[in-house]
């Protein structure tokens, strides 16, 4: 019986941390778990954006051919369990291409756990882990992402009004764990004001029965310089044209990295 995690989402949990902790101590798990990061997935990964964006049949199945395509690499192994991490698999982040919820992460889930039940025939337990955080924590998160790569015009408190809707993570668990019914196990972790970097990737990997206690461990990624969304939302409604505005983020980005 083949052992697989698929952790789907959701951006700003701590997904880039767990998954940069995966891939820095692959050279330790390469015996114990077969690993697939963002950096494995980028295609399949893209397709779930795509179909977050605009559903429709066509899309999904795109989606579906992407995925497919990442488990062939795979193909007669029952030994090894399979660890799967890409919160792009949960669809777009909320905030960007008018997408401001999780409505299409079920229906993701549903491909996902389709393909694998194909790949491993039907011979296969699949538990789905979710990392959330609770919602004033998240939209702010979402907020500090957004504002980085795009010209948003809002502060924190008129985006956050447009965020709420999506922001209770746990209710996209539950709507998952209804449309897996009993055909996989549905997991999710709060990881607001958990201080222990170490603790998700130890909990991910405990379902699988895999040791976890020789990793090293990696610094808080991510992390929102005090400040810096205030100033950008500066740059942001300024008369700046988008490509000086993009050149100033960095560089305020650079000279924050140089002083650390």
């Amino acid at each position: 019986m083949l052992k697989v995690v698929v952790h789907q989402g959701f951006h700003k949990t701590g997904t880039r941390t767990l998954q940069t902790m995966l891939y820095r101590n692959r050279i330790r798990l390469k015996d114990r778990v077969s690993v697939l990061v963002p950096r494995d997935l980028k295609d399949a990964g893209i397709a779930a954006r795509r179909y977050s964006v605009a559903p429709n049949e066509r899309k999904l199945q795109k989606f579906r051919q992407m995925f497919r395509q990442t488990l062939l690499p795979f193909e007669g192994q029952t030994d090894a369990p399979l660890l799967i991490s890409s919160e792009e698999f949960a669809g777009m982040i909320p905030g960007r291409k008018d997408v401001w919820s999780y409505h299409q992460t079920h229906v993701l889930a549903e491909v996902i756990l389709d393909e694998i039940n194909r790949f491993a025939d039907n011979k296969a337990r699949i538990t789905f882990f979710y990392t959330t955080r609770d919602a004033p924590d998240w939209i702010k998160s979402v907020y500090w992402q957004n504002i980085r790569g795009n010209r948003i015009q809002e502060n924190l408190s008129e985006y956050a009004e447009l965020l709420n809707p999506g922001a209770d993570l746990e209710s996209v668990v539950d709507r998952v764990a209804a449309q897996m019914s009993s055909r996989a196990e549905v997991i999710s972790l709060n990881t607001s004001g958990l201080s222990d970097r170490l603790f998700p990737v130890i909990k991910v990997l405990s379902i699988l029965n895999v040791r976890s206690d020789d990793l090293t461990p990696v610094s808080n990624l991510n992390v929102q310089p005090v400040g810096a969304a205030e100033h950008f939302l500066e740059l942001n409604r300024s008369n700046m044209t988008d490509e000086d505005v993009m050149a100033a983020k960095q560089a305020y980005m650079d000279r924050l990295k140089a002083s650390t």
